[in-house]
């Protein structure tokens, strides 16, 4: 689906001046009515969140809102997106460590972290036999679903290879080529990918590369049975769909909601208590747009929680405290970070590819007021490159920024009005400069977006919000130039990745956020891709970031609270947002429901 929104929206920047900041509040529900319904129930003390739960009981379903379902459930096509649909049921070859404390990771996905978060999932375990030879061990005992074409077999060394070789553009696959989306694949180049037995599968690299196991560790490459694509020639359709994860996804209603049952013969076991998982039976993801009906669905029970699966967190923080003021049993639990409305300049466009328009709108938004007001203290305006400050060592510090440079990323709109006259860009007749085109995926709330075009109109630029598809988007970033002037898309991360680098040139790669044309950035990637020193290897990325500040790549947001909601009887939840990279709901097999506790403040 795709609409156009026009919009002059002073009235943004009025409304986020009006707001005013109202500080902490308390996060987590009242314990009373939890407490005395548990009083003289068996507790267990969970050391990885300092939290005293309800022993673990199995059954149950657990159900959540999502804003919107994938439309593949294809990793390789689809990337990141696909796994909000099926990452309790394919699986990769590490997860992250439940069983680890908190506070080395945070609840944000395990997405920003090295090896020492992750342990053995499809893989037993993994090693490098020399500079140039990965070695995955497979894990045995493990089993696809029992579904047909593949009936419940053993998986093994096979399978993987398969899915490398189709991810990497190897073997049967070398004339289709890799993944379109570069975040699977990374910079890692192989000669060859074998299973020299059936449990171990031996990759080959061309040249030593740095960060070689911590790519893979993390990598987005999800396992799927061959003979589905053989027979169907794709993963496209969720009826096809067979993995070797907890649960089967058994039900999907266009539009409106999906459905997953138990994998009774799931090979894991809960981190921390050693039990057998899943101990919930059904999950339940149920299709709604609207965050007030979400509210309204939390309110009621109807649904368990809000969270990062079908990015149906909540971020609008009138909206939190009304729900905290009407419902104070409900535990709420932040994690910062920067979507949505992440956006960056089209440098194939020619007014964004002019730094004095970049300069300007960029002095144009003031991040500290947005972050007091609209955040309301939940937010950090700090600005940053293609790496944000907390990634060290990869991002230019922001004390080693030049005072100009730094003036350039603060609220000074009279200069940003004065820069474009000065650029040739004057007011016209009805008081507008010229006109851009904002875009904004359809999962993503648009109100950040619209208080920040909002502050363009008050230095007299003109903007129009394009508001599309995962897929509209996903074929803009692969285009080589796209009709938007800024896009929502990804900036400042907080991963040491050098995919984030090359992803900021159109040269490097083909789904570049910024379409850039810089030769000195792309020289700086080559090197880092070369170099087996990993000390240089981070340098070459972070005089990269260097020349993204003084560019001006992207418009910086300040890094935001989106806050995951649960009802106080779910179990062993302190709002983790997935068990690895990219996945989204398998740590619900690592969750439980309080049958006790719901059954006496719901009725059922």
């Amino acid at each position: 689906m795709k609409y156009i929104v026009s919009i002059r929206i002073t009235f943004a920047v009025a409304l986020v001046m009006m707001l005013t900041a109202t500080g902490l509040w308390a996060t987590g529900a009242d314990e009373e009515p939890a407490a005395a319904a548990t009083a003289d129930r068996e507790t267990v003390f969970d050391p990885a969140t300092g939290q005293t739960w309800t022993a673990p009981e199995y059954g149950g379903t657990l159900t959540w809102a999502t804003r919107n379902f994938p439309e593949s459930t294809d990793v390789w096509s689809a990337g990141g997106w696909a796994p909000h649909f099926i990452s309790s049921v394919i699986e990769r070859m590490t997860i992250a460590d439940w069983a680890l404390p908190r506070e080395m990771h945070g609840t944000m996905n395990w997405d920003y972290t090295g090896p020492e978060m992750y342990r053995g999932g499809l893989a037993e375990s993994w090693s490098m036999a020399d500079d140039t030879t990965f070695i995955w061990n497979i894990r045995q005992g493990v089993n696809w679903h029992d579904k047909p074409p593949v009936n419940g077999r053993e998986f093994d060394a096979h399978d993987v290879v398969w899915n490398f070789h189709r991810y990497f553009g190897l073997g049967e696959f070398a004339e289709a080529g890799p993944s379109p989306q570069r975040s699977i694949v990374y910079n890692l180049e192989f000669l060859s990918v074998t299973a020299t037995d059936k449990w171990t599968v031996e990759l080959k690299l061309t040249r030593p590369q740095v960060n070689v196991v911590q790519s893979l560790l993390h990598s987005m490459v999800w396992i799927y049975p061959p003979e589905v694509f053989e027979e169907e020639g794709g993963f496209e359709d969720w009826r096809n769909l067979v993995g070797t994860g907890p649960y089967r996804l058994t039900d999907h209603v266009e539009g409106s909601s999906a459905t997953w049952e138990k994998n009774p013969n799931y090979w894991g076991v809960d981190e921390k208590f050693g039990n057998r998982v899943p101990y919930i039976d059904e999950l339940r993801a149920l299709k709604m747009p609207d965050e007030s009906t979400r509210l309204a669905a939390l309110r009621t029970g109807r649904i368990d929680m809000l969270s990062n699966t079908g990015d149906a967190h909540i971020t609008n923080l009138d909206n939190l405290e009304s729900l905290q003021k009407s419902n104070p049993e409900l535990e709420v639990w932040p994690a910062y970070s920067f979507i949505p409305g992440t956006l960056v300049f089209n440098q194939s466009r020619p007014l964004t590819a002019d730094i004095n328009v970049r300069k300007a709108l960029q002095m144009s938004v003031d991040r500290e007021a947005i972050s007091a007001t609209f955040f309301k203290g939940w937010a950090d305006p700090s600005p940053y490159g293609i790496f944000h400050q907390t990634a060290k060592g990869y991002a230019w510090p922001y004390e080693e920024w030049p005072d100009e440079v730094k003036r350039e990323y603060e609220y000074r709109p009279d200069e940003a009005e004065a820069l474009l006259d000065a650029a040739g860009y004057p007011r016209g007749d009805d008081g507008y400069r010229f006109k851009i085109t904002v875009s904004n995926l359809v999962r993503y709330d648009p109100t950040y977006v619209e208080i920040v075009m909002g502050y363009f109109d008050a230095i007299g630029v003109d903007s129009e919000l394009n508001i599309h598809s995962e897929a509209e988007g996903g074929a803009a970033f692969r285009a080589d130039t796209v009709e938007w002037e800024i896009w929502g898309a990804g900036y400042g991360s907080y991963r040491g990745r050098l995919q984030e680098v090359g992803q900021a040139i159109q040269n490097i790669d083909n789904s570049s956020t910024t379409k850039a044309d810089d030769p000195r950035i792309e020289a700086l990637y080559y090197a880092a891709v070369e170099t087996t020193d990993t000390e240089e290897h981070i340098g070459y990325q972070r005089q990269a970031d260097e020349i993204s500040v003084r560019e001006h790549y992207g418009l910086v947001k300040p890094r935001s609270a989106l806050f995951s909601v649960s009802q106080p009887w779910v179990e062993g939840f302190v709002g983790e947002m997935g068990l690895g990279f990219t996945d989204r709901h398998a740590h619900f097999s690592r969750v439980w429901i309080d049958s006790a506790l719901k059954r006496e403040m719901t009725g059922n």
